[in-house]
């Protein structure tokens, strides 16, 4: 065997560590750096600045817009429950019997309040397939046996645009010209 010989690795000398913080960063300084680039002619610093005060001003206003909706949270519950109190005293007094909810608003910018009593009416039984339009005592059909044969558009007569698409919509626009053609509508 021959003979090696391991030579030791010189040892590493530990790094210096150097606290990197950011500068504390407030408007006004942001400000003066602007002023200074400015009275400097430096517009690329002027144009950095400035981005990092508007970016400074919006994360304030967030801030600030937070911690309101944060207040405004956390005396939600107890406005629910005086306004709840104050409806029960009514039902119970049974003066909203006729109604079937309440609609309240306050509005504190000009001083308005508005009060809705809310009554559900049951919803009518509807007769037929169709939607809530006009309804016409004359059916699509009918109307296509009297004035089928009359050209609707692109040398189609009513009844051939009519069978040729199936679409509700292109349909609902045959009908409507059939209807003008009725004289039922203008």
């Amino acid at each position: 065997m021959a003979d090696t010989k391991v030579e030791p690795k010189p040892k590493e000398q530990p790094k210096a560590v150097v606290s990197t913080t950011a500068p504390v960063v407030s408007e006004k300084s942001l400000i003066a750096d602007i002023k200074a680039a400015i009275e400097a002619g430096n517009y690329k610093l002027v144009g950095l600045k400035s981005q990092e005060l508007v970016k400074f001003q919006r994360t304030q206003e967030q801030v600030e817009q937070e911690a309101k909706q944060a207040a405004l949270l956390a005396i939600t519950t107890e406005v629910k429950v005086a306004i709840d109190a104050a409806v029960k005293r009514l039902v119970d007094a049974k003066k909203l019997d006729l109604a079937d909810g309440v609609w309240y608003s306050a509005d504190f910018g000009d001083k308005s309040t508005s009060c809705r009593l809310l009554k559900v009416a049951p919803k009518a039984i509807r007769t037929g397939s169709g939607g809530k339009g006009k309804k016409f005592s004359i059916g699509t059909d009918d109307m296509l046996k009297k004035h089928g044969h009359i050209e609707y558009k692109d040398g189609q007569t009513f009844q051939q645009a009519y069978d040729a698409d199936q679409d509700k919509n292109k349909r609902y626009a045959i009908r409507e010209a059939l209807l003008k053609v009725e004289g039922l509508i203008t």
